[in-house]
Parts: C-alpha cells; sequence; structure tokens
C-alpha cells in the first residue's frame, strides 16, 4: 500500500484569465479542434477519432509540443458538466502512458465574481509506472501556457465581433416596390439606352444627365447627375456597374 500510494499523485493549478468562463469551457467541449489555432506553439492538432465533439466517450487524438519534443496523447472525455464549465479526459494511448499506468485531466472553470473574467483550475490526477518517473510539473506548466494563449485567443475574437457589430451598424439597404402602367422594357431603357431623357420625364427632381466615359447604358460608363433633393441642388458622379 505504501509502494502503490508513492506512484500516485495529483497535481493542481488556478490559471486568472479574462475571458468568460463559458467560453473558455467551450474552447474545450464544443470546438478543440480550435485549440491549435489558439496555441499552435503547444497543440499542433486535434482530431475527432470516434462519437463527437464534446461527448461523453468520444476520443480525441492530440498532437501537440511538450519539454521540446513532439508527442501524441489519444484520448476519451470521461465527463462533461455545462452548468459547472467541467470537462474530464483520460488519457488512453501515446507518449504519457510509457511513464503512467493513467492519467486523468480535469479542466473546470468558474467565473470571478463581482469583476469579468474567470478562473481555470486544472486538475492532474496519475499513477506512474515507477518511482523514477517524474510527476508532471512540466505538464502542468504547459496546461498553464495553454490556458494563457487560448485566452488571448478569445479575447481577440470578441474584439474582432465587437468591430464586425459596429461595422455592421454602418451597412444598409432600402428597397420600394412601385406599380407603373408603363412596360418593364420601356422603363428599364429610359435608365439605360437614355438616361439623358429623366431630366425631361422629371424636370423638379432631376435638371441634367450628361455622359462624362464610355457610352449610354454601357457597364464602366460614367454618367454626371444635377439633381434636387431635399430642397437644395445637388451632383452625383455615376458608374454602371
Amino acid at each position: 500500500m505504501a509502494e502503490a500510494s508513492s506512484l500516485v499523485g495529483k497535481l493542481e493549478a488556478d490559471v486568472e484569465i479574462k475571458a468568460s468562463a463559458e467560453k473558455f469551457h467551450h474552447m474545450w467541449s464544443g470546438k478543440p479542434h480550435h485549440v491549435p489555432k489558439a496555441t499552435p506553439g503547444n497543440v499542433q492538432d486535434c482530431v475527432l477519432q470516434e462519437g463527437d465533439w464534446g461527448k461523453v466517450g468520444s476520443i480525441y487524438l492530440w498532437n501537440y509540443t511538450h519539454d521540446g519534443e513532439a508527442k501524441v496523447a489519444k484520448e476519451r472525455i470521461e465527463a462533461v458538466e455545462l452548468e459547472k464549465n467541467l470537462i474530464t479526459f483520460r488519457v488512453l494511448d501515446g507518449d504519457l502512458m510509457k511513464e503512467y499506468k493513467s492519467f486523468v485531466i480535469t479542466i473546470q472553470v468558474t467565473n470571478k465574481h463581482g469583476e469579468p473574467g474567470s478562473i481555470v483550475h486544472w486538475h492532474l490526477e496519475y499513477e506512474k509506472i515507477s518511482d523514477a518517473v517524474a510527476h508532471p510539473e512540466t505538464l502542468l506548466q504547459f496546461c498553464v501556457e495553454v490556458s494563457k494563449e487560448i485566452d488571448e485567443h478569445l479575447l481577440a475574437e470578441e474584439e474582432e465581433e465587437v468591430k464586425q457589430t459596429e461595422t455592421s451598424s454602418l451597412l444598409g439597404k432600402l428597397e420600394t416596390d412601385l406599380e407603373i402602367k408603363a412596360s418593364a422594357e420601356k422603363f428599364h431603357h429610359m435608365w439605360s439606352g437614355k438616361p439623358h431623357h429623366v431630366s425631361k420625364a422629371s424636370p423638379g427632381n432631376i435638371q441634367g444627365c450628361d455622359l462624362h466615359e464610355g457610352d449610354w447604358g454601357t457597364v464602366g460608363s460614367i454618367i454626371f447627375w444635377n439633381y434636387v433633393h431635399d430642397g437644395e441642388a445637388k451632383v452625383a458622379k455615376e458608374r454602371i456597374e
């Protein structure tokens, strides 16, 4: 019993991050294949071998770099608790299994109280094959580094989402339908074939239409308009797209 207990161990670490607990947890449960994008120097690939992303019993194959060496790990999801932002992986095969009989990794994320950000809690539970094997302290540090880089990635994604939202608020479209008695062909031809006649049809709104480049009704041609809008005389230089 004493000999067995010396081979069994636990290591834990807390990492403060700025991202929310839900987003960090989702990186591991919902889209672990995005982890290599967030921390490419540490994790190079994540492939789904069995099951579905984030489902208990599913098996992933990881390619990662630890202690300067390229390594692999085959892991099965043992538990997922969305309400606790918790996920547990059991290592089934790979480099770790050369030195450990068992290795279980639990990641739980908790939002901070009264302030933004969250705490990532890493829990490594293992059994070494012999006393000659070191405790996986460098692997725990690896987990800390991965957490920080994922946090930076998530914050960059949030900033990009904000930019897109701000940009989208500046974009717009307006459309309307108007029933007329003339044929579609004749109305279209007024704009494509003889837009310089528009001012004759609507002199109170449009005073002139001059061809600056190209030919009437040809793509790439440039037309110069004089018109009145909101009671003011205005101009517009337009290209036929």
